[in-house]
């Protein structure tokens, strides 16, 4: 994904599922939905080659969040401390502060839930919300480990919020009521809540639980919870749009192999074609990518990181940073475009699912 152009206000929603999430060397330490300590999962259903990934919706809010439409996220005086720094605990306790406001705007009966990097209002089952904290947790931790990060070196400001939903309605009605977001189509959406260029990067997720299995809702979460973590690493956006939804594809398929093994053949017949990637490198954010482009984006982040993972985070870090594709695959691998083209062909048919990381 590109860097967002900033609009003064409302919303400029791009369609793709939200961002990115690097490649694990650890599964994350979590059984798959239905296993208990100790035990092996029961053998699920492998998904459908056809399955759609999931679809989430990437929301930016204007620059300003403290404008009157935005009023739910205006930040509290004092949350910027004399050295020019953000006071964590105000913008933390702002967050929390906003539960009493939605539920009385929808009518709802959110209960809060919070861990050290995330903070949850739902109105779901204990054993639901549950699963959902101790996703994120292992989510964070394998992508922290993953990058090198330091333990106490921030990817957001105060808490990334949460919000858990049992129906539709409800959902529906928070995206409208305080993000100016039609979600009618989404299976989830995530909102970046710019306060200027100098200001704090905030970031909340909206998942509506109706109608899905706990799997389907495992993989949702992976999706759209690292595609957050991308978004706000080292600095807002900059990631191109095959990048950040290869990243996320990878991350579904960490801890449940039965994905990556569905999604592998579409990729394969798509290196078979004489079909060049070119356009593909060339999406924008916003731009529909089908479903055989997801397979490709998904092998692609594979092919790069089997080419090494330190490497890979070098081509991460200098895109965050602002270089463009090909200068940053110089800097990190040693080859452009074309080239990645060349040994993604290679790497889709003849390394196989069964030989991931």
């Amino acid at each position: 994904m590109t860097a967002p152009r900033h609009e003064p206000r409302g919303l400029r929603i791009t369609a793709a599922a939200v961002l990115a999430a690097a490649a694990l060397a650890l599964a994350w330490p979590l059984a798959a939905p239905g296993a208990e300590a100790g035990k092996a999962a029961p053998a699920a259903e492998a998904p459908s080659a056809d399955e759609a990934p999931p679809a989430g919706e990437r929301v930016r809010l204007g620059d300003d969040t403290a404008a009157d439409e935005y009023e739910l996220y205006r930040l509290p005086d004092g949350y910027r401390l004399p050295d020019g720094s953000f006071s964590e605990s105000a913008i933390v306790g702002h967050q929390k502060r906003r539960l009493e406001t939605i539920n009385a705007r929808l009518g709802a009966r959110l209960r809060a839930a919070e861990t050290p990097h995330f903070l949850f209002f739902s109105d779901a089952d204990g054993r639901t919300t549950a699963r959902f904290t101790a996703w994120g947790e292992a989510l964070y931790d394998s992508l922290r480990e993953q990058f090198g990060l330091a333990k106490r070196e921030r990817v957001w400001h105060g808490k990334c919020l949460v919000l858990l939903f049992r129906n539709r309605a409800e959902f529906d009605a928070y995206a409208r009521t305080f993000d100016r977001h039609d979600a009618a189509q989404a299976g989830a959406y995530f909102a970046v809540e710019g306060h200027g260029p100098d200001g704090p990067q905030l970031v909340h997720m909206c998942f509506p639980l109706d109608q899905r299995s706990e799997r389907r809702l495992q993989e949702l979460f992976a999706h759209e919870g690292t595609h957050a973590f991308f978004e706000m690493y080292r600095t807002p956006g900059r990631l191109p749009l095959w990048l950040h939804e290869g990243l996320a594809e990878y991350m579904t398929t960490v801890n449940d192999r039965a994905l990556r093994a569905s999604k592998w053949p579409a990729a394969a017949r798509a290196a078979r074609s004489s079909a060049s990637l070119q356009r593909l490198f060339a999406r924008e954010a916003g731009e529909e990518m089908t479903l055989a482009e997801y397979a490709v984006a998904f092998t692609l982040v594979d092919c790069l990181l089997d080419a090494g993972r330190e490497r890979f985070r070098q081509f991460v870090d200098a895109l965050k940073d602002g270089a463009l594709q090909n200068a940053a695959l110089a800097a990190a691998y040693g080859f452009d475009l074309r080239e990645l083209e060349v040994r993604w062909r290679e790497h889709a048919l003849h390394r196989g699912p069964a030989e991931g990381r």
